[in-house]
This record gives C-alpha cells, structure tokens and sequence, in this order.
C-alpha cells in the first residue's frame, strides 16, 4: 500500500499523517477512536487540558496494547508446550507399535 498523507481532526485540530500500510480510512477510523479515548478520558478525569487528555489517551492506549501482547505471549506459550506434548505422545506411540 502507499504511505499517502491522509488529513485528520482530532478534537478540532486538523494533522497531516501517514503510516506504511494503512488506507486513509483505517487512519480516519484510528483517529476516530483517539478521538473517543480522550473525551472518555475527560469525562473520567474532568480535566479540561487536551494535552493532559492526549497524554492520558496515550497512556491507555499503550495499556491496552501491553495486555494485549501479554496475553499473546502467554497464549503463544501455551500452544507451543501443548505442541511439544503432542509430539510427545505421538513420538512414544510411534515407538511402542515399531518396537
């Protein structure tokens, strides 16, 4: 895909972004859901700054996307261990009918 320039509002402040494989309509939904994050986080915080609110927003965000890679981690952990057992097993019933 092009890196094109797509133009976004974000709490009525207009940028110029681009980012290697996104459509400009995945960056307007992203920018969409930024957007979302930090009126959520003004509503939870009563803060008014939205540079406070951008840091937040920020700041969840990237909480979000730890979790995410720690339950990916843990979930790839344990395919590889049920994996391993699998050959296990087969390698010990493959050996008891060639023996």
């Amino acid at each position: 895909m092009n890196n094109t320039e797509t133009q976004i509002k974000i709490m009525n402040r207009i940028i110029n972004v681009s980012v290697d494989g996104l459509s400009p309509l995945e960056i307007s939904t992203i920018a969409g859901q930024v957007e979302e994050k930090i009126k959520l986080m003004g509503e939870k915080t009563k803060i008014a700054d939205t540079s406070k609110l951008a840091i937040y927003a920020a700041f969840e965000f990237n909480t979000e996307l730890y979790n995410l890679k720690q339950r990916s981690e843990v979930s790839s952990e344990a395919g590889e261990k049920k994996i391993d057992e699998l050959v296990a097993r087969l390698e010990k019933t493959l050996e008891k009918r060639l023996f």
